[in-house]
């Protein structure tokens, strides 16, 4: 069955199960769902087709939400990134494979009260989905000298510190360097791929270009959702899709399930809807080499690095092409043109922080995600620490120099300078961003300062449920979007268990 967009829609579907987005979350529920038997239908914003160019114009136009421009406000604005599309957020991240830290999973288990989550118990999950989506180590004929240079820090700084090549689910990748403008060649197993494909095979049916605004709910249960379709080039609406389903699942991102439960008003009697937004926030450190480097070549952050004296940091190779290097790097006037006029011999790690600091979605009155975030002290002075062992891998690798990427940062041959120079600084001088939201509808035990249950169950509504990032009850730490597939996989299976199967 084909995928269906916004001129071939149907006006209206019943179904036992109806699914808001079809990211990882969502595509793990409805590969769940659909070989339970459950006749399943997947709503998705994005577009029926993946619409790939090697243009980040094109990719913010197609495949993020609010076209890229969503922003933080709060203690210093930054861009909060979140992918859309059949595939979701997995069709233009980087691929980047990590299972939950294992005091992580303890503390959700102690928390929930629910051994289900202790290491032990769902690893067999992780590995599950790990050998579906075929993730695979990054090696080195694909990396390109941006990762090997991390990867050579990390071997000869030795230990504690941990790290190199790491794993993606990008079995046949080329190394082209562009994952996040979507992949070109097909070499990323992105869940349109794998998860969805599954469930499509069991009978699942898809219908994109249709944005939810309503979840319909009747004697006390959602029994459905309402939908506006859209034509992605030209944004004209198109008329409206009504589901009625047994169970509503919302999958729409930590930021897009907030926003829509707050749109349709049920977002005050689900508890502390989208008031727990955590985001791993992040900035990061150039190197200069003297030698050929084309970061924007090899495995898209192929390389990671990790030490258990800061377990709240992890430095990622980052790549961008030129036409982006100048916005990531805090350069600007005849620093930036003598930057760009070297760029083939610059490298770069990111830093990534699991943060203490919270935030909240909401919605503005035009339907867009209203976003703040407070920085916690601590994770400012976590986030330039780590900046500092970025500095420390970039030299130890090979770099010759490395700089903050900050307003005002210089070139520095030395970790301890780059050090002495961020430690006054405050936290606006750096260029911040955030590709990771979570925790916008936690799960737990209260209803006061929770949304959902261990099992992914609405605590304030029978027959809604919530399967994506946003259900963490706590920060990760680690890229999301592994975690995420697993977590949706364990809430199918409690759905078709729990709701005694298809009616």
């Amino acid at each position: 069955m084909s995928i269906r967009g916004f001129d071939d829609a149907l006006p209206k579907y019943e179904v036992d199960a109806v699914i808001v987005g079809a990211g990882p979350g969502g595509a793990a529920v409805a590969r769940q769902l659909a070989a339970a038997g459950w006749s399943t239908l997947i709503i998705e914003d994005g577009t029926r087709v993946s619409r790939f160019r090697p243009s980040w114009a094109n990719s913010v136009r197609y495949h993020f939400q609010e076209f890229g421009t969503m922003i933080a406000e709060g203690s210093v604005p930054f861009p909060v990134m979140a992918g859309k599309g059949v595939g979701g957020g997995s069709l233009v991240n980087s691929a980047i494979c990590f299972r939950t830290p294992e005091d992580v999973l303890h503390e959700w288990a102690d928390l929930l009260q629910d051994d289900r989550y202790r290491p032990d118990a769902i690893h067999p999950i992780y590995a599950e989905i790990e050998e579906r989506i075929e993730v695979l180590a990054v090696t080195e004929d694909i990396a390109g000298e941006n990762n090997m240079i991390v990867a050579r820090g990390v071997k000869a700084m030795g230990p504690p510190l941990q790290g190199g090549l790491l794993n993606r689910n990008t079995p046949r990748c080329i190394g082209c360097g562009i994952c996040n403008f979507g992949c070109p060649v097909g070499g990323k197993a992105s869940v349109d791929m794998n998860l969805i494909a599954d469930a499509r095979r069991d009978g699942c049916q898809i219908q994109a270009e249709c944005r939810v605004i309503d979840v319909l709910v009747q004697d006390g249960r959602a029994v459905g959702v309402i939908g506006q379709l859209h034509d992605p080039d030209t944004r004209q609406e198109h008329g409206t899709v009504q589901v009625r389903a047994k169970v509503v699942v919302l999958s729409a991102g930590a930021i897009g399930t907030p926003r829509l439960l707050h749109q349709c008003g049920l977002a005050k009697d689900l508890g502390p809807v989208g008031d727990k937004l955590h985001l791993h926030p992040g900035s990061g450190v150039l190197g200069r080499c003297d030698f050929d480097v084309h970061m924007w070549k090899g495995a898209t952050q192929g390389a990671y690095a990790w030490s258990p004296e800061e377990p709240k940091i992890l430095p990622h190779t980052f790549n961008v092409p030129p036409e982006a290097f100048v916005s990531v790097s805090g350069l600007v006037g005849h620093e930036a043109k003598v930057a760009l006029a070297g760029i083939n011999r610059i490298c770069g790690l990111g830093v990534m922080i699991s943060d203490h600091g919270t935030g909240s979605v909401r919605t503005s009155k035009n339907g867009r995600a209203k976003l703040r975030y407070e920085w916690a002290a601590d994770d400012v002075a976590t986030l330039k620490r780590g900046m500092v062992l970025s500095a420390q891998i970039l030299l130890a690798g090979g770099a010759r120099e490395v700089r903050a990427t900050g307003h005002g940062c210089g070139w520095h041959t030395t970790a301890e300078a780059l050090q002495a120079e961020i430690a006054d600084l405050p936290l606006s001088a750096f260029i911040l961003y955030s590709a990771h939201p979570m925790g916008t509808n936690p799960m737990g035990l209260d209803p006061k300062t929770s949304v959902v249950n261990s099992r992914g169950k609405a605590h304030g509504l029978d027959g809604l449920y919530i399967a994506d990032a946003g259900i963490f009850p706590t920060s990760l730490g680690v890229n999301p979007q592994l975690t995420t597939m697993t977590l949706g996989t364990m809430i199918g299976r409690a759905i078709a268990q729990d709701e005694a199967g298809p009616v």
